[in-house]
């Protein structure tokens, strides 16, 4: 759609976020992060520093954040009409949205191994007392 003004035409801006745009936007940078993942996972896998189930969820987690990441600065991006600055808030958005990501999937990591050592010590406990708690035999 254009504006017509004294024989000239000029564009309209769009107002609606492209949002098959910004999903393929992301969807490349899940693939992107997904694959820096495997690359560096796979040589601790083979050194044997790493099991493949471990390899598999760092893979995922590193895909849906860089995915993520790459959305939000893509729509970002959409509000400057300007080439230099919408990059510029692509870059800074991505950013943060990756750093924001790894903390909260760093804190919820670190949750659940606190759990599970909670859990160990528990049932290495009940099974010390079970074992004290057995009649010795004659």
């Amino acid at each position: 759609m254009h504006i017509q003004q004294k024989e000239q035409t000029y564009p309209l801006r769009q107002t609606a976020l492209p949002v098959g745009a910004i999903t393929a936007m992301g969807a490349a940078g899940a693939i992107i992060g997904g694959t820096a993942a495997a690359a560096k996972d796979l040589r601790q896998v083979k050194s044997g520093d790493m099991t493949r189930e471990a390899a598999a969820g760092h893979i995922l987690k590193e895909a849906l954040g860089s995915g993520l990441a790459t959305a939000a600065g893509a729509v970002a991006g959409t509000f400057f009409r300007s080439n230099i600055l919408g990059l510029a808030a692509m870059a800074v958005v991505g950013v943060g949205a990756k750093y924001l990501y790894d903390g909260v999937a760093g804190l919820a990591a670190e949750k659940a191994k606190t759990a599970a050592k909670s859990v160990a010590k528990t049932v290495t406990k009940a099974a010390a007392k079970a074992e004290t708690a057995k009649p010795a035999k004659a």
